[in-house]
């Protein structure tokens, strides 16, 4: 009896485990997004921005936004769909994530149209406004960790910069590299973890399943 009640308790936890890589758990989607981060910035600083490149760079959130779905639903999330339940904490970090870069697109949309004027409703300056205003858009949608706001809030505010010919300094190569280091380890650690459950719940043999929450 207590022998079954062990191999119920583990499976709920592995399935709980499971199910957080439909949110909170990016795996290499979050190697991808570090990789990205430190790439968009080093070439933004150091090489002439012409068109191409330009929309090249700015094209890099929307990468990393199919890396993280493609993942999901064909690698990670492959054996069934499992929906992650967060708890009060992830909600409450989640909501001020989204919050906070409301507000900040707010303010900077605000003073962008103060200073720019007509300007800011001009290609590029409408592009660089659109990709501003849909950050929190973004966040709220797929923003579930720490590694995905550090990522994705960088990755987002490059491509609005790049997209008007403009570029960070070079030192911001260095919060770049912060930022990536911490999602790479992050991801590649998750990823590890993936294998491993992967192994104990025997999902490489598996197929598609039905959808479900845990």
């Amino acid at each position: 009896m207590q022998t079954d009640a062990d191999s119920l308790s583990r499976l709920a936890e592995n399935t709980s485990r499971y199910a957080c890589y439909s949110r909170s758990a990016g795996g290499l989607s979050l190697v991808i997004g570090g990789l990205l981060c430190l790439a968009t910035f080093v070439v933004g600083a150091t090489v002439e921005l012409t068109p191409a490149l330009r929309y090249a760079l700015a094209g890099a959130p929307l990468l990393w936004l199919l890396s993280k779905e493609l993942l999901r639903a064909f690698y990670y999330q492959r054996a069934g769909a499992a929906r992650e339940r967060l708890s009060g904490k992830q909600r409450r970090m989640h909501l001020w994530m989204v919050a906070y870069l409301a507000a900040m697109s707010l303010l900077i949309i605000a003073g962008v149209a103060w200073t720019a004027g007509a300007r800011a409703w001009q290609w590029p300056g409408i592009a660089y406004v659109a990709i501003v205003a849909a950050m929190p858009l973004v966040a709220a949608r797929w923003f579930w960790s720490v590694g995905d706001f550090l990522v994705g809030v960088l990755l987002v505010c490059q491509a609005a910069v790049v997209i008007v010919g403009l570029h960070y300094p070079w030192y911001w190569i260095l919060l770049a590299a912060l930022y990536a280091a911490i999602a790479i380890t992050t991801g590649w650690r998750e990823h590890r973890d993936y294998l491993r459950l992967r192994d104990e719940l025997g999902l490489s043999n598996r197929s598609h399943g039905r959808g479900a929450e845990a």
